[in-house]
């Protein structure tokens, strides 16, 4: 009789190793590096419009360019990462990333970085995409939520990190260092990636040709573990499968998932509207306000950061209470969204607000990403999260390009926050209703982990 291993009782009950956090550091800087890459035009920009004589409204589709390519690089690398590997999808990713960061810095026309920023911008998409099914993948049940929200939480670190770098450079190398410096450093990532970071093991487990790099997976995993060159390898509960028409965009509407994968798109698409134009404009708009160029910068660093620290804040509770965090921050962040509209706040009291209310955003966002990545199939996950990724982006970048029409139109800085609140009240809607759907259905849902990870089978 040969034996059967459960990879999914393997991971769960694995130790908190060096293994595991080395894991978690890589998928966490490739998040930061997409995030500064996401960002760093916003920071760049009131240089370019002065380099170039720009009008600011010209600024709209430079801004969502390189969002619309998220709606290209969640499918495209989601696609790639169950059929070839998380690992490949990843460092093909950030090579993009890289090679058209650097492309970025050379220049010279709007229509040319707008162009470039749109490639880049597939690339970006995709890395955060396979990155989070990536670190699902690794990450015991008991603390998928945590590995997820720090992961994640790279992309906001690396989204305020221009905020803060952006104003000595500009002064010293000009706006093109700016791109330089987020096109190098991925590459070098990639390498790195490459080198250290091993396959998926739920993903190899799907590939029978695969099993002995399984095996020294799981045993990177859990060190007392040690398989027979015979073992047989199962999921547990997820069904099995390896691409073809189990990777089928259809399981994603199988059973539950028919109603709470369409609320977790809107979901996604209404928090990325609201961020992304706040990520965009606001260092445009803060310094047309009169608030000086490094103070705004400080601002939107702080919008970022302080909204990581709510995902921080939120991945215990999510992994305690499910998606009930989710729909409070959404409420909360209704009033102080409003709060940002109302005539005849001063500077200090918007520089106040904006980084809790970010807090709030970027917080019920990251509930949405660790929703997401727990309740597709192996099979599917990286489809899974590609599309809710899809949504995000197509969410970001729609929103900057409304708020560039609105600004041509000269709305003023209170109506623009004060419109900012229609698709959060959205949100809050669906996410009332995923919050029922996945308390009932998947929140400490029942799995195999009583059983022990190894057990007599019959030959296959």
């Amino acid at each position: 009789m040969s034996k059967t291993l459960d990879v999914t009782q393997v991971i769960n009950q694995q130790p908190v190793s060096r293994f595991l956090f080395g894991v978690l550091a890589l998928c966490l800087l490739v998040t930061v590096l997409d995030g500064y890459n996401i960002t760093v035009v916003s920071f760049a920009a009131p240089a370019i419009v002065k380099a170039w004589h720009l009008n600011r409204a010209a600024l709209g589709p430079l801004f969502s360019s390189s969002l619309i390519a998220g709606l290209i690089g969640p499918f495209l690398f989601g696609v790639l990462g169950d059929r070839a590997g998380r690992r490949t999808a990843m460092i093909v990713s950030i090579i993009v990333i890289g090679a058209f960061g650097v492309a970025s810095g050379y220049c010279t026309s709007l229509v040319a970085l707008i162009a470039v920023r749109f490639l880049a911008g597939i690339g970006m998409s995709g890395a955060l995409a396979v990155t989070v099914a990536t670190v699902s993948e690794f990450a015991p049940r008991r603390l998928r939520a945590t590995f997820v929200t720090i992961v994640f939480s790279g992309t906001t670190i690396g989204s305020g990190l221009p905020g803060v770098i952006a104003p000595p450079l500009l002064n010293h190398f000009g706006w093109q260092f700016l791109f330089l410096l987020g096109g190098a450093l991925p590459l070098v990532l990639a390498a790195a990636v490459a080198v250290f970071l091993p396959e998926s093991p739920k993903f190899l487990c799907l590939k029978p040709n695969r099993h002995a790099e399984l095996a020294s997976v799981l045993h990177r995993l859990d060190p007392k573990l040690n398989a027979p060159a015979d073992a047989q390898y199962l999921l547990g509960e997820e069904a099995q499968g390896s691409g073809g028409r189990s990777a089928s965009p259809l399981r994603l509407f199988a059973g539950k998932l028919a109603v709470l994968t369409p609320l977790l798109w809107v979901g996604s698409f209404v928090a990325m509207v609201v961020f992304h134009s706040f990520n965009t404009w606001l260092p445009t708009l803060l310094t047309d306000a009169g608030v000086p160029f490094s103070r705004a910068s400080l601002t939107v660093a702080l919008f970022q950061f302080v909204g990581t620290i709510g995902g921080w804040s939120i991945m215990r509770p999510l992994d305690r209470f499910g998606m009930i965090p989710c729909t409070v921050l959404y409420v909360l962040a209704i009033p102080l969204v409003l709060a940002l509209g109302l005539p005849g706040n001063s500077q200090s009291v918007l520089l106040f607000i904006i980084p809790i209310a970010g807090f709030c955003i970027l917080g019920l966002h990251f509930a949405q990403v660790a929703c997401v990545s727990s309740v597709y199939p192996t099979a599917v996950r990286g489809l899974g999260v590609g599309w809710f990724m899809l949504f995000a982006r197509a969410g970001g970048a729609i929103g900057p390009s409304i708020v560039g029409v609105l600004v041509g139109r000269h709305y003023s800085m209170s109506s623009l926050f004060d419109l900012a609140a229609v698709p959060l009240a959205i949100g809050t809607v669906a996410s009332v209703a995923v919050t029922i759907l996945y308390q009932a259905n998947y929140h400490r849902r029942p799995d195999a982990m009583s059983a022990p990870p190894l057990a007599q089978t019959d030959p296959v």
